[in-house]
């Protein structure tokens, strides 16, 4: 009887224990067999999960991670190591302005405007897009139709690069600021 109290007691009490951030790591495998690798300090409350993927050969994880309601979602592409891209402020923005060229139309903005990130180990540049589809229409519940999505380049260590994009509702919300964090301290893994 005692035993099952001290059980019991042991299962409230980690049940009351706040949730924690958790450490995820991803990598990327070029043709050559280099490898690139990224730390994500996933917050807490946010489900994680690191989907692989086969490109051009390449084999590639990207980190897809939720708020607890599926109203904020990142996904974090690592791109296997490669030359062709630049890992300087200028290199990342004309990446960011040719992957994003689709989705002007149909946003708000109209047009792309650039920003900086602050990364902790690197540099980033980034751009918000409101979806004009979503506008005036009420936050639905669950995953799927978001308003305004991030998308950014990213160099982490000045060698490692990543594709992010990240969806909610508004800029403002405390689990999109909990994600945009969340990038701004990736870290390159082993």
């Amino acid at each position: 009887m005692l035993r099952l109290a001290l059980v019991l007691i042991a299962c409230v009490a980690s049940a009351a224990e706040p949730a924690k951030p958790q450490e995820v790591a991803f990598k990327s495998t070029s043709l050559a067999k280099t490898e690139s690798h990224l730390v994500a300090t996933v917050p807490a409350g946010f489900t994680a999960e690191v989907m692989p993927m086969t490109k051009f050969g390449s084999k590639i994880e990207n980190l897809k991670v939720e708020s607890a309601d599926h109203r904020v979602q990142l996904m974090v592409t690592l791109m296997p190591p490669n030359d062709f891209l630049g890992r300087d402020a200028a290199g990342l923005e004309a990446t960011l302005r040719q992957n994003c060229a689709g989705f002007v139309d149909g946003s708000v903005e109209g047009k792309l405007t650039p920003f900086p990130l602050k990364l902790a180990h690197g540099i980033g540049v980034a751009t918000f897009l409101t979806d004009k589809s979503e506008v005036g229409k009420p936050i639905p519940k669950g995953p799927g139709h978001y308003k305004v999505m991030t998308s950014a380049m990213i160099c982490v260590d000045g060698s490692t690069l990543a594709v992010v994009s990240l969806f909610s509702d508004t800029k403002e919300q405390p689990d999109y600021l909990a994600a945009l964090k969340m990038i701004e301290s990736l870290r390159e893994g082993k």
